[in-house]
């Protein structure tokens, strides 16, 4: 009677939507702080393989240009997490609100600077080039705001082009929440039956908005464990090698085997791809 059943009926269907967003928005913010880790963890090996190759004497001329590369790579990451620190930071004390969805937003403090490190290194810092901790009072807090605000409302720009499917990432500060309200109390019989087919239409509108958001997060979250995967392989390539890589520490290129050269020049290759890798972004 008065379309209250088709009322509820959407309103189901809304929430049902809702959830599923939001169970694949939790899985969205683990996947990005499982590839954080797994990055973090592939710093030691390429460390590592840096201070080998670089103890080694005679080496080719190509060793020492790839080896620059990665350390612009690893410089790169470092930069990458030092902004989204000092975002952080900034965010924190001008007590900003991250507005997700419709909710009245979520205050940057209640997150852990790693996760947003994590999702940073992810999706890119979209900077505009300069670093929040070269700039100070309002400047700063306009950078650090500005950084938050194109991130988690879907606008991590690069190069003037958004970000693919940046609706998507609305909400990864938190659970999108309810902007469909109860039909007002008090109103007539003949009015309510008006409104609650109006509810239900906007109800099942923005459940289909929701879904379409919660595919593309779901598209993002294959990329982000396809990026994981692909340096995770390498990494534990590397590491189970490490014994014999440490046998050519201190030692001269020009003394060795064909054999080992080429044990070389791949371990400088993997390094550089491993390196790479760590600043590869999800579009």
């Amino acid at each position: 009677m008065f379309n209250n059943s088709l009322k509820k009926e959407a309103l189901k269907i809304y929430e049902d939507t809702l959830s599923r967003y939001n169970a694949s928005n939790e899985m969205m913010g683990k996947a990005c702080e499982r590839l954080y880790e797994v990055r973090t963890n592939t710093i030691e090996t390429i460390k590592l393989n840096e201070t080998v190759i670089n103890s080694i004497a005679n080496t080719p001329k190509e060793f020492e240009t790839k080896m620059g590369e990665v350390k612009q790579e690893l410089n790169k990451f470092h930069e990458t997490k030092e902004y989204a620190q000092k975002a952080y930071e900034t965010s924190v004390k001008a007590g900003v609100n991250i507005v997700g969805g419709t909710a009245v937003g979520v205050g940057v403090a209640t997150m852990a600077p790693t996760a947003l490190m994590s999702i940073a290194t992810t999706f890119g810092t979209a900077s505009t080039g300069t670093a929040i901790s070269a700039l100070s009072g309002a400047a700063a807090q306009k950078a650090a705001v500005a950084w938050i605000g194109r991130t988690f409302a879907g606008f991590a720009v690069k190069g003037g082009a958004g970000m693919a499917a940046g609706n998507a990432f609305l909400a990864l500060a938190g659970p999108v929440g309810w902007g469909i309200t109860a039909a007002s109390a008090g109103v007539s019989l003949i009015s309510l039956s008006s409104k609650n087919k109006k509810l239900a239409d906007e109800a099942v509108e923005e459940a289909k908005n929701i879904a379409i958001a919660r595919e593309a997060l779901d598209e993002m979250i294959e990329k982000v464990n396809a990026l994981k995967a692909k340096t995770t392989v390498l990494n534990d390539d590397m590491e189970a090698q490490k014994g014999k890589i440490l046998e050519f520490m201190n030692i001269d290129y020009s003394s060795l085997d064909e054999a080992k050269k080429e044990f070389l020049g791949t371990l400088v290759n993997n390094t550089l791809t491993l390196s790479v890798l760590l600043n590869e972004t999800v579009e």
